[in-house]
């Protein structure tokens, strides 16, 4: 019988299909991206805080690597001898395996309370199946388990001089919830050991579980390429309940939707292009957009980095950090393109310096160009409210922020290579398909994030920290010129 671990379970929890393909189609499953190593390396960096409160814990293995049954035989001992916290103890019992983060003996009640850290800020459905399978499965290697309990962030913690765990982290009992999941978790096991034994690919409805809660590592397997006339184009838009209906109905192409199930005016748009291969202007509305723009135009894009735990005093848990921005500035019709830039190099709170170096660049007047500009706006305000020197600052130019992808958002031009959405990646390739993010080595914000957190670390090359930073300049440069160019194209829309 195929051993069943906690992760396989959790994966079966998400999709049956999952669980299969990692265990009999391993060769499908890719490398570990910097995105995704990232988020286990947030996951690592939370643990050790978390173990910092329980003084008195020891941890199974003590090397990296070390044999899992050692691991096992070393967890049994220090459970015999009811050591008063263990970390990282492993349990193998009636087919099940699971490590746990931290494992805390209760003498009075003499029963062990399980703890598990998660780098989230607030219990989640997962994390109660999570903690049911771990109950099972050390009930079954004969210990008797007390309190369920999760150790997560805590997102109202402010950072000021050294990290205090006690107050990043909060425990919280959620034994209630785990428990009321046990049952079904019981099912699950039943369910995932039946599905070991199969040794054909299950067949598997995807509705909204390639990405929830977490993405899978056979999503581009088992999508593979979705085309603009696929009901899976448009998904997100959708919703799980009237995807579920179209695949009950054996709809499986956009032109092939009833109008009635399509609500939204850009679903309705979608369709409509879809079969007739057609583009979708509405002038006079785009021309109204437009006249709200006053020159000087600044065409102004952030990057930022949010780490589980605050790099700097002021900051919050996943807090953004404003590390760099690219601005280009034309102050009259089709006048020349000024650029001005700034990419935080050194390991230190970098919001002064770019604030000073972007007021010396703004005048009074004019529009401030963006895409999605919630994201723009909330950076402006979380700096001014940390330098209040600032504030006013920022405020003039959230005043002054244009929407760019409103355009878009609100159907005034619309494309099928769109698939029913505004984000820049999608109308880019359509309205300046000469501007392309495949040519650089940082493509999108996530992996942006991430190579500025290694290139202002000590231990980081020279040459690879100046790698680095000329990557970065030409990704958010190049954002900053994407709206120049699709602002472009509008205005000989507009002209026609």
């Amino acid at each position: 019988m195929k051993m069943l671990t906690k992760s396989n379970f959790l994966k079966f929890w998400q999709c049956p299909k999952a669980l299969w393909l990692s265990v009999y189609r391993k060769d499908l499953k890719p490398e570990v991206d910097e995105n995704k190593q990232a988020i286990f390396d947030a996951g690592y960096e939370v643990e050790k805080y978390a173990y910092r409160l329980f003084p008195q814990g020891e941890r199974v293995a003590e090397e990296q690597n070390s044999d899992i049954g050692q691991e096992i035989g070393r967890t049994k001992k220090m459970i015999e001898s009811k050591k008063p916290v263990i970390f990282q103890p492993v349990f193998s019992a009636g087919g099940l395996f699971c490590r746990c983060d931290i494992l805390e003996y209760d003498k009075t009640r003499q029963v062990w309370n399980i703890c598990e850290v998660k780098n989230s800020t607030k219990p989640k459905k997962i994390h109660y199946f999570d903690l049911a399978f771990q109950k099972i499965c050390l009930e079954k290697a004969g210990l008797k388990v007390g309190d369920l309990k999760l150790i997560h962030v805590n997102n109202n913690y402010i950072k000021d001089g050294e990290i205090e765990p006690g107050e990043l982290l909060k425990s919280k009992d959620v034994s209630t919830k785990a428990l009321q999941a046990e049952e079904e978790a019981r099912e699950i096991i039943r369910q995932a050991f039946d599905l070991l034994k199969q040794e054909k690919e299950p067949e598997v409805r995807i509705l909204r579980q390639c990405r929830n809660p977490y993405e899978c590592d056979f999503v581009d397997y088992c999508l593979g390429e979705v085309d603009a006339d696929s009901i899976y184009a448009i998904a997100s838009a959708l919703g799980v309940k009237k995807l579920k209906e179209l695949l009950d109905g054996e709809v499986f192409k956009v032109q092939d939707i009833p109008d009635e199930m399509l609500d939204k005016k850009k679903l309705l748009l979608h369709k409509g292009l879809v079969k007739n291969d057609g583009v979708h202007k509405e002038k006079e509305n785009i021309k109204n957009e437009l006249s709200k723009l006053e020159y000087p135009f600044y065409f102004l894009d952030y990057e930022t980095f949010s780490p589980a735990i605050p790099m700097f005093d002021g900051y919050r848990p996943y807090q953004r950090i404003v590390f760099q921005y690219s601005l280009h500035i034309q102050r009259e019709s089709g006048g020349e393109l000024d650029h001005h830039e700034f990419l935080a190099k050194e390991l230190k709170d970098p919001t002064r310096e770019l604030s000073r170096s972007l007021q010396e660049k703004i005048d009074k007047k004019g529009s401030f160009v963006v895409w999605f500009a919630d994201f723009e706006k909330g950076c402006n305000r979380e700096m001014g409210e940390r330098y209040p020197e600032f504030k006013e600052f920022y405020q003039n130019i959230n005043d002054r922020i244009y929407d760019l992808m409103d355009v878009f958002k609100n159907g005034y031009y619309a494309h099928k290579e769109f698939r029913a959405s505004a984000s820049l990646k999608n109308v880019l390739p359509v309205m300046a398909p000469e501007l392309s993010y495949k040519d650089l080595d940082i493509q999108e914000g996530g992996s942006a994030s991430n190579r500025w957190a290694k290139m202002i670390q000590s231990d980081t090359s020279g040459e690879e920290r100046e790698k680095i930073y000329q990557d970065l300049l030409k990704y958010c440069r190049l954002d900053t010129l994407a709206m120049v160019r699709i602002l472009e194209e509008l205005e000989k829309e507009v002209e026609k």
